[in-house]
This record gives structure tokens, sequence and C-alpha cells, in this order.
């Protein structure tokens, strides 16, 4: 993101007394106190005045909203950013309203910040928030909304998001969000999900968009989507949440299938559209890509620390050199168990977290106590050539099978290794495996450091110490039938994207790409596989 200068000074439209210090005049002139405000060009004082001109014709609410300031971010090729914020008097700071205006000046985004924001934000029937919307947008952009038309995909409660249409399919790249409260005024303008990148993104006339008879057929498509639809498990399924406990509500264990692609399938090849991160991950969950079933050997009796000394021993287990009178016992504020830290410097602690009532030893990592960030190198400075992911699976695997629970026979590596790589930090999240089938909440995470080959994490948190009893697989319907009905109720589209990966790359691309994706349903996440019909909640744990 590029380095912003800011500089903030308050002018008024032609409606306030004369007295205030700083104003907007009818000719566009600034006034500014002591001469601090920073001077706008004579073209861009007239755009304000439109611009504000603008937002009042279209949103009536704003009828008393006549005290108005600037804050302009100055960039470094020279031009302005320039955010609009008006309020009924210079002294009442609620309501307001910010909007910010375009390269061209026109507003942009919008948000209006209420006195009395309404509570949890009440709900109104969905409909008349898209009515309200679509007559706002043919205020904003003219009859034809400017290319832009309402995609429910993206749109909920009190949302509405319009997606720009080109040759006749949905760019997803370029949104209007629009929020509308209960009152049916529109309170938000945004850009909605996958953005270019704001100022920095090319004008659309230069994008160059395939022609849609390019793309695979729709039959194509779906072979190559269902190739992604597998079956997993959820030992603990969250059906719900209590709001007076503040705490989800679990179901009895389930199986289910659900699509373990990244979103999007290159409408030219059929191939998976990597996310931002580089690799495949689920769309609706935490799993990301499912790996090779891994056979493991546990060894040894379940670890266990009831004392400071013990506490000591595994520190060092783990290459922490530690005494037992250096160790402070204590109560973890994230799951409630027993927790021994020992001080590695100023900044550094390590911390072992086992059950507060059996000892069971559940997690180990380090900390900053300051809360930094902590700095990943991409690279050994010496030269020294680090662990392969390869080599630093064994030794996490190693782990595994020292400190995890002993019924655990088979494993699964989510995801891939570069998806968590961090430069000398390589991640690994394993999960349980029942017949085959994953158990995507029942998970054990292992970082090595790739320099020493220590494990540097070690958090067994949200796995099951004891077997567990879950749905016969063989009771399940087949693949064929499951994708019938998932497509059947969330066909895949054919749109342009740019994807993520693109975007944020050291070397952006901004082009666009055909691509076929399943329509979005809050309301049908994943395949029941015991009754072939959808859920109503989506993997969540």
């Amino acid at each position: 993101m590029k380095k912003l200068n800011k500089v903030i000074f308050s002018v008024t439209t032609a409606t306030l007394l004369a007295t205030t210090p700083i104003y907007l005049t009818n000719n566009g002139q600034v006034l500014a106190e002591e001469s601090k405000a920073k001077e706008l060009a004579p073209e861009w004082k007239v755009k304000v005045e439109l611009a504000i001109q603008k937002v009042k014709e279209r949103l009536p609410y704003l009828a008393d909203f006549s005290y108005s300031s600037l804050e302009i971010l100055e960039k470094k090729d020279g031009t302005n950013r320039i955010t609009i914020i008006l309020q009924t008097s210079k002294e009442k700071k609620k309501p307001s309203f910010e909007f910010s205006l375009d390269k061209q000046g026109n507003p942009k985004g919008f948000r209006y910040n209420e006195e009395f924001p309404e509570e949890g934000r009440p709900k109104i029937e969905h409909d008349k928030v898209v009515s309200k919307a679509t007559d706002f947008m043919k205020q904003w952009y003219g009859a034809d909304m400017g290319g832009f038309k309402y995609n429910p995909n993206y749109s909920d409660q009190n949302e509405a998001l319009f997606t720009k249409q080109v040759n006749g399919l949905p760019y997803l790249n370029v949104n209007v969000n629009l929020t509308v409260n209960s009152k049916g005024e529109v309170i938000s303008k945004g850009e909605g999900l996958y953005g270019l990148g704001g100022d920095d993104a090319p004008a659309l006339e230069d994008l160059k968009f395939a022609d849609p008879k390019e793309a695979i057929s729709k039959d194509q498509a779906e072979k190559a989507f269902a190739k992604h639809l597998k079956l997993f498990y959820l030992k603990q399924p969250v059906e719900g949440w209590n709001e007076k406990t503040k705490e989800y509500l679990y179901g009895s264990p389930t199986l289910r299938y659900k699509s373990e692609f990244s979103e999007f399938i290159d409408a030219k090849t059929g191939m998976e559209v990597p996310d931002d991160e580089g690799s495949g991950s689920a769309y609706e969950g935490s799993g990301s890509a499912y790996n090779p079933i891994v056979r493991v050997n546990p060894v040894g009796k379940e670890v266990t620390v009831k004392t400071t000394e013990e506490a000591a021993a595994l520190f060092a287990a783990f290459g922490i050199e530690s005494k037992a009178e250096k160790i402070k016992e204590g109560i973890s504020e994230d799951t409630k168990g027993k927790e021994y830290t020992h001080e590695i410097n100023k900044d550094l602690e390590a911390i072992i977290i086992t059950e507060k009532e059996t000892g069971r030893f559940m997690s180990y990592g380090m900390v900053d106590k300051k809360k930094k960030e902590r700095e990943h190198p991409e690279e050994d400075p010496n030269g020294k050539k680090w662990l392969t992911p390869e080599e630093s699976m064994k030794l996490a695997i190693a782990a595994l099978e020292k400190y995890g629970p002993k019924h655990v026979k088979e494993v699964m590596p989510i995801g891939t290794a570069e998806f968590r790589q961090r430069g000398a930090e390589q991640g690994f999240k394993f999960v349980n495996v029942h017949e085959g089938i994953p158990v995507l909440d029942d998970e054990i995470s292992i970082r090595i450091d790739r320099i020493t080959g220590e494990v540097i994490s070690l958090r067994m948190e949200d796995v099951s110490w004891e077997p567990l009893i879950l749905p016969d697989p063989k009771k399940a319907v087949s693949h064929e039938q499951a994708v019938k009905e998932y497509l059947k109720v969330r066909p895949l589209e054919l749109q342009y994207l740019t994807p993520d990966a693109d975007i944020l790359s050291d070397n952006p691309s901004y082009q666009p790409i055909l691509a076929y994706r399943t329509a979005i349903s809050l309301d049908h996440r994943e395949i029941d596989a015991l009754t072939g019909k959808f859920t109503t909640t989506g993997e969540f744990h």
C-alpha cells in the first residue's frame, strides 16, 4: 500500500453562516484559518461542491447535514485522495456521513454513522432491501444502473450486492454493495468481494475479456467439479448459538459431502483456480485440499505433566533448558487447562498446557510477550540449506506419534505444505482418519523449525483421546447422487474473475479469466451423506 501524507481541514457549504473560520464558498474558494489548509485546485473545489450536492439529492436524510470537512490524503504521485465528512453541525460529531471521491471527482463509497445506531441491525424483508437498493442504483448510475445487476449469490439480510456485467456475464471483481436500514434508507456503499485493489486497479476498458464461447461446456465443468466433492466427518458439528451462554450448540457426529476445491474452475482448462495463498483450500470451512493418508505408529505411553519438575523435563524434550523453580504455574485463558510458563528472554516465553484434571499434555509453543508479529525470513542469511517440506513432515509425524493419541493409526495432512510455510517455519495440520475418511475437527497442528528441525509448536486441544463412534460410511448415498443433488440446488455459473492470487502477487496481473463456480447459498452448504440432502449449517469448528 502506498504511503500517504494526511492533511485535514474543514469547509462548509454555502448554507452555513459566514462566521465559520474555514469554509467553501459558492465559487469554490477555500478560506483557511491561518492559511494552514491545503489548497485545492479550482476545478476540484467545484467538484467537491458538486459531489456534496449529488449525495444530498440522492439521500434525503442528509438534508440537515450543512457542515462539511475534508480529509485529503496526498499520494506519492502528487494526486489527492479526498474524503468528505458531513455533519449537522461542527460540534455534533454524530450523526455523520462520510464519502470518498474517485479519480474524476465523483462520489464513490460512503458510510452513514447514525446517532442512535439500530441495535443488531434489525432485519427487514430482503425483497424490500433489493427494491430500495435497485431504486438507488438507478438514481446513482442511471436507468441501466451503470451496467450493474443484482447478484443474489452475495446478498443477504440488509445487504444487496450488484455486480458489473461484461458480455452478459458478471465480473466478480467490480461490485457495488449497499446496506439498507429498517427505514429503507441506503446507509453504506462499498465495493463488495474480490476488489481489484482500489486506486491502483486498471480501468475496466483496459482489461481484456475472453469470449464466453471459449469456455468448456457446463457438462465438462460439472465433471471437473465432481472430482472435488468428497466425504468428511465432523465429530462436533455446530448447529446453533446460545445467546444466553454465548456458546455454540453442537450436534451429533455427522458424515457429509462437501467440495474441497478453492471456489473456482478455470473455464478454459477445467483446472482449479488457486486461491490467494497459491493453493486449493475449501471455500466453506477450514479444511484445505485433501492429501494421501499417512500411516502412524504411536509409541510409548500417554504424556502427562503434573508438576513443575515434569514440565521442565518436557521443555527439555523440546530443546528448551529450564528448571522447576523458574516455571510459573497458571490457568490457560483459552483452554482453561493448567499452564506452565518458562521465560526464554524478555520478549519470548515457552508454554505447556495440560488438561486441568488429568495432567494430560495438550499443547506446547512459544509466545511473544509483547504480542508482536513474528518475522519469518524467506531464506537462511548464512546460506545454510533448510529442511525440505518432506523432511519437515517426517519430523512432524514423529512428534505426532510420540505425543498424540495412542488409538490414532492413520492421519491426513490437510492443505499443502507451502500453504502453511512461513520462512523458516513449516506448519502442518493433521486430522484423524476413520475408515479412509478425514475427521476435519479432530486435528493436531504442528510447526517445525526448518533450520534446527525442532518442534516449535504442537497443538492438540481439538483431538479426541479416545476412539470415536461415527456414522457408518456404508450407509452414505453414492457420490454420483450427491453430485447430482449439489448441482441441482447450487448449479455451476459462468463468470469473469481476476483471481486474488494474481492481484496479490509481487507482479500483479489484473486480467480477468473465465471461471465456473457453484451458486452460493447460505442455506445450502453441504450434503448430509446419510440423507443425500443439503444441511443448513456449514462445516465450522
